[in-house]
């Protein structure tokens, strides 16, 4: 903070007189003081008392979600924050810095308005807070000292901030550590009943109560069930009774008790309490519900000596405590009952509910089911088997590269229809003309060689450049050959079903490589992959229909071909191939068109349709574990 202040006025200076204002008091105060509400106490009187100019102090927390900021402390006590000051505050607060809010005077200060600084208390990056001076009129470069004591001074806000944060983590990691030793004691324990008396056991000796009893809900009151350090009690007991009423009285309200109340802010009844108290000598007793499971399902009581009073961080973590382990002792009190008893209270209470008076919508659900289970025993339908399906030509033929090379030209493509004799697509053949062009060059050299020596009479000569020749003329009609086969086309009418070289051209290709799919335009197959599971009931000569996803209003009747036993995995299921022949008019079809194909089987009750993947998978399931029952 900054040196020796300006000469104070007559008001100041009585202030400055007064013991508990001097210097060696207030540093005293600020010293000792313990977390931020006492630290922001002790240190807005220091910052007025030793800051140059300073009228007023002021340190002002931010609550969150949108609220008005807080004071927590300020000095004179009795002043209010400015218009300013208030602003000074929410602007260092939203911009994390120093912020002067208010008029600055030049030389003569006392001509100026009055000044507003704000220094935010920062703790890992977050701004909780603001340190607040309101200053006289000073000029820039007193303000800027000010401002300079200011930030210094706010380290003392920021520590407290800190430390308070800290505890708190601490406290919660305290709550978090006897929840969880709780949790241990009870769910490392078989039954329900060694599980409650091992948990309110450890809550006793672990928060030095006198006693701690657990109940449970069943029905409009609370039944006692475990009770700390102790192993068997009376269920008539007046101590049971007791205990009981005030788990009750807490249930009821739907909050946690505490007799005496530590605060009237929220007035709870106490009388169970207070009664258990008076009876029984404790002089403190804490009720905290059990809730699991959407509701209520008990309470646990704490009980203490009067001297030794439960105190606000104690309260939450016994409430945090009980709330992680009212699911663990509700889990064990339903897995304690007969798997029989379970299901024979369930089935008890719904035919009560069913046969007794009043709930009629259930009783005419009810009939409404046996309805709709006799409709479908009794309705006749047509059994199908539906499946995907995709149109192919019944015959199709590859055009594949007869020599390696490259891809010349590609006029076809996939979709065009084509006649027979059409180019579908010409490979390069500039290389073999060249090669036939040399192979005719040599066919005349041997044939000028074959005359040379017929001139010389040189038979045996003539003979080798003949057979030269030959081969010459020979591999001349193979080069030609080659030529001819660069051209491909269509073998016959139809329609090109796959291919597309268009984007190739010049692309190189091998000898066999398929280019081209042509299939003819008047003859079709349906191919339907069919699950395993419906394979059995399909067979040649079937009938049935396709619908196909481009003609949506047309379907096309179809009759089952051959179907092939070879399994095929795809998609996470296994399929059969089955192959059908399109009836009647199908020149709207086309290669590659997928759909749906259905093929009729028989006529099969209604419900033995729907339910036949169930039955399957039943018997399926019951052969595996009693092979002798098929």
């Amino acid at each position: 903070m900054d040196g020796p202040a300006d000469p104070p006025s007559a008001a100041r200076a009585a202030q400055e007189a007064a013991p508990e204002r001097s210097e060696a008091a207030l540093w005293s105060r600020l010293s000792a003081a313990q977390g931020l509400q006492a630290t922001a106490e002790a240190w807005a009187p220091m910052a007025v008392a030793r800051i140059r100019g300073a009228q007023a102090a002021a340190v002002m927390v931010d609550p969150g979600h949108g609220r008005p900021l807080r004071v927590l402390a300020s000095d004179p006590p009795t002043r209010l924050p400015s218009s300013e000051a208030l602003a000074a505050a929410e602007g260092a607060i939203a911009q994390g810095r120093g912020v002067v809010r208010g008029g600055a005077g030049g030389p003569d200060a006392a001509s100026g308005a009055p000044v507003a600084v704000a220094v935010p208390i920062l703790i890992d990056g977050e701004a909780r807070g603001a340190g607040v001076l309101e200053l006289a009129p000073q000029s820039p470069d007193a303000l800027r000292r000010a401002m300079r004591s200011l930030q210094w001074a706010c380290a003392w806000l920021r520590d407290a901030a800190r430390a308070e944060r800290a505890e708190a983590e601490r406290t919660r990691y305290a709550q978090v550590g006897h929840a969880l030793h709780v949790v241990v004691a009870a769910a490392e324990r078989e039954g329900f009943e060694t599980a409650a008396r091992a948990a309110a056991t450890d809550l006793a000796a672990r928060f030095q109560c006198d006693r701690v009893a657990i109940g449970l809900r069943r029905g409009r009151t609370t039944r006692v069930r475990a009770i700390s350090h102790a192993a068997q009690f009376g269920r008539r007991m007046d101590l049971v009774r007791l205990i009981a009423a005030a788990m009750d009285e807490a249930i009821d309200q739907r909050a946690v008790t505490l007799h005496p109340e530590a605060t009237a802010e929220a007035p709870l009844a106490t009388r169970a309490a207070a009664a258990l108290a008076r009876a029984h000598g404790a002089g403190h007793v804490l009720v905290v519900p059990l809730y699991a499971v959407d509701r209520y399902v008990g309470a646990v009581t704490f009980e203490r000596p009067a001297e030794r009073a439960f105190t606000q961080t104690e309260a939450e973590t016994l409430e945090a405590s009980v709330t992680v382990l009212a699911p663990v002792l509700e889990e064990k009190r339903a897995n304690d009952r007969w798997l029989i008893q379970r299901a024979g209270d369930a089935v008890a209470a719904h035919l009560g509910r069913l046969l007794g008076p009043g709930r009629l919508a259930r009783k005419l659900s009810v009939l409404a089911v046996l309805a709709v289970v006799a409709f479908f025993w009794l309705a006749q339908a047509p059994y199908r088997v539906s499946a995907d399906a995709v149109v192919e030509g019944e015959v199709q033929r590859a055009v594949v590269a007869p020599f390696d090379g490259f891809l010349a030209e590609a006029p076809a493509r996939a979709g065009d229809r084509v006649a027979a004799g059409d180019l579908l697509a010409r490979l390069d053949a500039g290389d073999l003309a060249l090669e036939r062009l040399r192979l005719v060059t040599e066919r005349q050299r041997r044939v000028r060689e074959y005359e040379q020596a017929l001139a010389r009479r040189d038979r045996a000569e003539a003979r080798i450049k003949s057979t030269q020749i030959d081969q010459a003329e020979a591999q001349i009609e193979l080069v030609d050959a080659r030529i001819a086969r660069s051209e491909l086309r269509a073998p016959f009418d139809g329609v090109i079903v796959s291919g597309d070289l268009s984007q190739s051209i010049g692309g190189a290709v091998t000898r066999g490589e398929s280019l081209l799919n042509v299939a003819p335009l008047d003859s079709w197959r349906v191919v339907m992959q069919v699950d395993e599971r419906r394979i059995a009931d399909i067979a040649p000569g079937q009938g049935g229909s396709l619908l196909v996803a481009a003609l949506p209003d047309r379907p096309f009747d179809i009759e089952v071909v051959a179907v092939t036993p070879v399994a095929r995995y795809a998609e996470g299921a296994t399929t059969f191939e089955v192959e059908a022949r399109v009836l009647g008019d199908a020149h709207r079809l086309a290669p590659g068109m997928e759909g749906a194909g259905r093929i009729s089987v028989d006529e099969r009750r209604l419900i033995a349709i729907w339910m036949r993947p169930l039955v399957d998978w039943a018997r399926l399931t019951a052969w595996r574990w009693a092979p002798w029952a098929f």
